[in-house]
This record gives C-alpha cells, structure tokens and sequence, in this order.
C-alpha cells in the first residue's frame, strides 16, 4: 500500500494513476490539433471521440474516494472534471465543444500535473509502490 492508499483507502494510488494516464491521452489527442478537432463536419468523430474522453476523465476522478475530494476541494480542476462529466452524459444535447476543446487541450495537463506531483511527493515520502 502507498501512502495515499493509507490516507484514502486501498487503490487511491491507481485510481490516480488512471486519471493521470486519461489526461496524457487527451493531451495526445489535443497534439492533434484544432484543425483535426474541427476537421469531420460531417460525422464529427474527432468531437466525439474528445466527448468520450472528457467523460472517462470525469467518472475516474468522480470515482476516487470521497476523503480525498473533500481535501482536494478547494482546487477547482477537480470539480471542473467532474463537472464535464455530468454535462456530457446529462446534457448531452448541449455540449460546447469549445470548452471540449479547453478541457483537452488545456486542463487535462493541469490535472494531469497535479496528480503526477500527488504521485511524486508519496513516492519522496518513501512510503510509494
């Protein structure tokens, strides 16, 4: 066990690490670039693809344990990934791609650092996988 799984329950630490491994792929699908994003009209598959992500992002962080989000509430990208999530899956009908768009391109490395320090600063306590 990691000392965040001590903190939080067992498998916070991989939980994490899904969440981190979920942002790097939308950082790789946002390299792409805003051409490829806008590129289908058509069948908007590049859109829906970012879709599924964002909302995969969302349910791994809504999914850690409810101890960590309390401590971790005061930073907003966790909320705001959650959020997205509800948004894509609740009001599928209105999703702006705009902010799609952001959430790739911008707030996924945001998080994806906060939880690679997270990951870090447990492995410098000595107490890490």
């Amino acid at each position: 066990m990691t000392s965040l799984d001590d903190r939080y329950g067992p498998g916070t630490a991989a939980q994490l690490r899904d969440v981190a491994a979920l942002c790097e792929r939308a950082q790789r699908m946002a390299a792409r670039g805003r051409a490829w994003f806008d590129g289908d009209p058509e069948l908007n598959v590049p859109q829906l693809a970012a879709d599924s992500l964002v909302l995969k992002l969302g349910e791994a962080v809504r999914r850690l344990p409810d101890g960590f989000l309390v401590d971790h509430r005061p930073d907003p990208a966790w909320r705001r990934a959650i959020g997205m999530r509800h948004r894509i899956a609740h009001e599928y009908d209105a999703v702006d791609y705009e902010i799609v768009w952001a959430v790739i391109s911008s707030h996924a490395g945001e998080l994806r650092g906060r939880v690679e320090q997270l990951l870090i600063e447990q492995d410098t306590d000595g107490s890490g996988t």
